[in-house]
């Protein structure tokens, strides 16, 4: 009697814990489910490029999205179509390959096409801007002079300096701190980086919940199923009892 009490508790506790580990899972997937839909904030403290991410590295997650300043000159030019702005406008970006001051080079989003070209300064042009991951969708056509996607792999032929990842999205360039003139981008809203989209968050939390509903279900299964077999097998015994 105390054995089968034991055994009972024991597969109670288990239960129990398993109901709450399914449970968890599905809290867990609710708060990444609104999290997909919060924006990030957006550090509006001016910090050098060099101070949060060099070249030849994957873009550091705390560099992403940083207000960053940098001064050099414009190697290449490049345009960028079908690029979409905070608004959900589409429009050609002019895109510069500018060789840092401080070494490397970094892709800058100058503003919407077309701008004037700056790649014979004879001076250091400082850019400010929002430091943003490369892209991994194409948006165009690779061709010449046209960039599919604002990808630093996509202009390593380009130059034989170190390559920065990621991109920059000016909002003001100048020359001997004379600021220079364009229709410059509004940067589009970021979002979380929690992977999936919102219904995926939710569809994974109504499976978790239903496999906890599952596991505390199964035990009244299994007792309502042997509460049907065993009056049958004694009236079966019984049968058997009458026939010898």
């Amino acid at each position: 009697m105390l054995q089968n009490k034991l055994k009972t508790f024991i597969a109670l506790c288990g239960v129990v814990i398993i109901a709450g580990v399914f449970a968890g899972l599905g809290m867990w997937q609710w708060d990444r489910a609104q999290l997909s839909r919060q924006t990030i904030a957006v550090d509006s403290a001016l910090v050098s490029l060099e101070s949060v991410t060099q070249p030849r590295i994957g873009l550091p997650s705390s560099a992403a999205l940083r207000y960053v300043s940098v001064e050099g000159r414009y190697e290449e030019n490049f345009q960028a179509p079908n690029q979409l702005d905070a608004q959900g406008g589409r429009a050609t970006w002019e895109v510069g390959l500018l060789h840092a001051k401080s070494g490397g080079v970094i892709l800058i989003a100058r503003g919407i096409a077309p701008m004037a070209s700056l790649l014979n300064s004879p001076k250091d042009i400082s850019v400010t801007g929002i430091l943003m991951p490369h892209q991994s969708d194409n948006y165009a056509e690779k061709k010449q002079g046209v960039l599919a996607r604002l990808d630093s792999a996509l202009v390593v032929d380009q130059t034989n300096k170190d390559i920065y990842d990621g991109y920059i999205i000016a909002d003001s360039e100048s020359l001997d701190g004379v600021p220079l003139s364009g229709t410059r981008i509004d940067p589009p809203k970021p979002r979380t980086a929690v992977p999936g989209f919102y219904w995926q968050h939710i569809s994974y939390v109504v499976i978790w919940w239903l496999m906890g509903a599952i596991v505390v279900f199964l035990p009244f299964y299994n007792r309502w199923v042997r509460s049907r077999v065993q009056p049958g097998a004694k009236v079966d015994s019984q049968s058997d009892e009458s026939g010898e």
